[in-house]
């Protein structure tokens, strides 16, 4: 009998979710201004975004029309303190991926 957790982890159905990179820093709230900001400008210039930790890069076409805009704010209680959390999370289609489709 087969068991359907035994298929090969590389096999990606296309609507599996693909983890590019992820990027995680401590830094002031001076830091993280300068880094939304230079965001903001990558995203008005169009054309490419580069995301890119210690190791590794990852760049990606930006999309020319629409993309979807969430904000996300959020309190995690504990015992040390409340802890707020903002999340912003931009989605578009990828350009290079419709254009190979057609």
């Amino acid at each position: 009998m087969s068991d359907d957790s035994d298929t090969a982890d590389d096999e990606t159905e296309p609507d599996d979710e693909i983890e590019l990179l992820e990027r995680e820093f401590d830094g002031s709230p001076a830091q993280a201004a300068t880094w939304l900001r230079e965001l903001a400008e990558t995203l008005e210039a169009g054309g490419e975004l580069t995301v890119y930790d210690d190791d590794e890069s990852v760049t990606v076409s930006l999309p020319d029309e629409e993309l979807e805009f969430e904000v996300e704010l959020e309190r995690e209680p504990s015992d040390d303190g409340d802890e707020l959390e903002l999340e912003i999370e931009l989605e578009w289609l990828d350009p290079d991926s419709v254009d190979a489709d057609d």
